[in-house]
């Protein structure tokens, strides 16, 4: 009963930081604010809202919930890093333009800030209702659905939004330096940041089909095969 309490309080808190998240994005850009306007109004909901789900991370090692400890490591962490290494470390540079991948003129179809945070906030909304639901004893198949269904377009748009997120942040990150550390030093250790995130970009190429099919394969056996259709 008291783990049961635990999850649906912690899934309706996500629930409403993901949906605040989106309120403000889309009020801002309804209001005619640019992309570093929409930035300086989520970006505290957002740090708070995206850590908070290192939590996830605790309830799989501890067996709070019955997950994959390595998919959702790799899920979370991968996120988190987009957060605090990424749009924290160069927030002028992710949130002044996009990538291009439909090009209309002045309306452009970009990859940028708004499309990062409308997969990232429609997806966590209807994941974690499902879950607060399902800790309540309910699966509404509107919400199940979606749960298996919308990860489809969002979660390759999610990923293709993040990586445009580093391909922006990585110049600033190799000319400033920040965060590395250089020899000489008392402790005889070199770090460099920018490396660092080359080798996560180079995790994050082979981690998005595994993660992608194996969301397929969970979508497939939990709604199972279309049925066929009378003629």
């Amino acid at each position: 009963m008291v783990k049961s309490t635990y999850l649906l309080i912690f899934n309706i808190t996500v629930v409403c930081g993901w949906a605040y998240v989106l309120f403000l994005c889309l009020i801002e850009r309804y209001n005619g604010g640019d992309l570093w306007q929409v930035w300086k109004a989520i970006e505290t909901p957002l740090k708070l809202t995206q850590t908070a789900a290192l939590l996830e991370v605790a309830h799989s090692v501890l067996g709070v919930v019955r997950a994959p400890v390595m998919t959702t490591v790799l899920q979370v962490t991968s996120r988190v890093w987009v957060v605090w290494g990424i749009m924290v470390a160069a927030p002028a540079q992710i949130a002044s333009t996009g990538v291009t991948i439909v090009p209309l003129g002045k309306d452009s179809i970009e990859l940028n800030l708004m499309s990062l945070l409308l997969a990232w906030s429609i997806t966590e909304i209807v994941r974690y209702s499902f879950f607060a639901f399902k800790e309540l004893g309910m699966s509404p198949y509107p919400l199940l659905w979606l749960r298996y269904t919308t990860f489809i377009p969002l979660y390759p748009l999610g990923v293709a939004s993040e990586m445009t997120m580093v391909a922006l942040a990585l110049p600033h990150i190799r000319k400033s330096q920040m965060w590395s550390i250089r020899m000489p030093n008392a402790f005889n250790f070199a770090f460099d940041y920018f490396l660092f995130c080359l080798l996560a970009v180079a995790i994050y190429i082979p981690g998005f089909p595994m993660l992608y099919l194996h969301m397929l394969s969970q979508r497939k056996k939990v709604l199972g095969k279309p049925k066929a259709k009378l003629l």
